[in-house]
């Protein structure tokens, strides 16, 4: 690789890194208005930087998107922690039909996540802001699987579930029978929280399954 192709693959490096600094220091600004602080990243960005170029790319795309969800949330005058409005502005930006169900389900005080079928979290609500101590770079630039530990035939339970709904085994909402858990971060000094999954449900995207949406409840406990 020549000197000028690495100079500015650096430079691009450098704009990717900008940019996931301006929209995750505005991220946690919005977020201070609702009484919610979290530090946008860690210094040097380390984990941000670990990533390949194109994992970067893909970082910042989403990110730019939560982004812009949180600020239209806000224009139009709602609450980031109102989360039947918040939760359907996702779908609709993410071209996701859920099923009627859902808000049903749905209280101010649950977790709300959004994945897609090949397991990427692609919406996190912001109730899950204020049971998470992570930095919005940790959460965007580490695979949320090596953020979290739990039993693993729990796991294995949960995973099990979301493959029956994804494929269409299971082809509406579903109320998993799967007792509140320990769920701990993986880091020192990281939250530990009882966690209990309430609802599962498919989202479709032209007729087909793109996307799970789950919702869970998570009540802090001592570590």
């Amino acid at each position: 690789m020549s000197i000028e192709v690495v100079e500015v693959r650096q430079q691009d490096v450098a704009l990717l890194v900008e940019k996931f600094k301006a929209a995750s220091q505005k991220i946690c600004m919005m977020f201070a208005t609702e009484g919610v602080y979290r530090k946008p990243y860690i210094d040097g960005l380390p984990h941000f930087q670990a990533c390949s170029y194109e994992k970067m790319q893909e970082i910042v795309t989403s990110i730019t998107f939560f982004k812009e969800l949180c600020e239209e949330q806000i224009a139009e005058g709602y609450k980031l922690k109102d989360n039947s409005s918040f939760v359907w502005r996702a779908f609709r930006k993410l071209d996701f039909v859920p099923r009627a169900d859902v808000f049903n389900h749905m209280t101010d005080e649950n977790l709300v996540e959004i994945y897609s079928v090949d397991n990427k979290q692609l919406y996190r609500n912001f109730k899950f802001f204020e049971c998470c101590s992570y930095t919005l770079e940790e959460l965007y630039s580490v695979e949320w699987w090596n953020l979290y530990e739990r039993n693993a035939a729990m796991t294995m339970k949960i995973f099990d579930l979301g493959v029956k709904v994804a494929t269409g085994e299971i082809p509406d909402s579903y109320i998993p029978d799967i007792e509140p858990h320990l769920l701990k971060e993986v880091k020192e000094d990281g939250q530990s929280f009882m966690q209990q999954v309430k609802l599962i449900s498919p989202l479709k995207r032209n007729r087909r399954v793109e996307g799970l949406l789950v919702i869970e409840t998570a009540e802090p406990v001592n570590n």
